[in-house]
């Protein structure tokens, strides 16, 4: 059995790889953007600036399960999407560890030195 150290070191790592992925994957894109000039192109940044938001908060420890699993809609939904129309489960298997590893992040919460205790 893990001590609660370990556990909360690892809960740790899992919110600052997964923060820090999901506030990557967000922030990069609108870098490099202009501000929309359409409606989808305002879907589009809307997206990315949600994926900054919520990497933002699992990074700092506030609100991690509810940031994680709307990270995990986000990042997750085109993947259930072409499931669901026919492509392999495990066609891709980085964004597959990517969702699995947010909604454990979310499972688990902030942990011990998280901002807001979960």
């Amino acid at each position: 059995m893990a001590s609660k150290t370990r556990i909360d070191w690892s809960l740790l790592l899992l919110r600052l790889a997964v923060g820090g992925m999901a506030f990557y994957a967000g922030f990069e894109p609108l870098l490099h953007s202009r501000f929309p000039g359409s409606l989808a192109q305002a879907g589009q940044w809307g997206l990315h600036l949600a994926e900054v938001v919520c990497g933002a908060l699992i990074v700092l420890g506030l609100w991690v399960p509810l940031a994680a699993l709307v990270f995990a809609v986000i990042f997750g939904w085109p993947m259930v999407w072409g499931w669901v129309h026919g492509a392999p489960i495990f066609g891709d298997l980085h964004g597959l560890f990517l969702l699995l590893v947010t909604l454990a992040s979310a499972l688990g919460g902030g942990g011990k030195w998280a901002l807001g205790r979960d």
